[in-house]
């Protein structure tokens, strides 16, 4: 017969690794909300302009992720922690998509910076 396995043991470091993810997240989210306005200043032109750019508007949008990738990130790992008994998994996800979004923001950025000095919507 198939033997039952014992749910995987919260301990106290999986608990403080969890609750700094979760303050990492909550950082990463932070600093992407304060990238809305700057957004809406820098692709209001362009938007409005040209309402069928669809590169303008998938840069706007990767560029305003931060806060929801944040809390998607954190609601994930929450539900894995807790509901799931998996707390490598909650652990994990909470930090790596807010910190993965923020990676590729700063590597979409040097890209602008070194190709377009400084402009976001050059070549839109």
């Amino acid at each position: 017969m198939a033997e039952e396995t014992e749910p995987k043991r919260y301990t106290v470091l999986t608990v403080i690794l969890m609750l700094l993810a979760t303050v990492v997240a909550l950082g990463v989210g932070f600093l992407g909300f304060g990238l809305w306005m700057t957004n809406m200043m820098s692709f209001a032109g362009t938007l409005d302009a040209e309402p069928e750019n669809r590169l303008a508007l998938a840069i706007f949008l990767f560029l305003s992720a931060g806060p929801f990738a944040a809390g998607a990130g954190i609601i994930l790992g929450w539900l894995s922690f807790i509901f799931f008994r998996a707390p490598r998994t909650g652990v994990k996800l909470v930090f790596f998509i807010p910190v993965i979004w923020g990676v590729a923001l700063l590597a979409y950025l040097a890209i602008v910076t070194t190709a377009c000095g400084d402009s976001f919507t050059c070549g839109l």
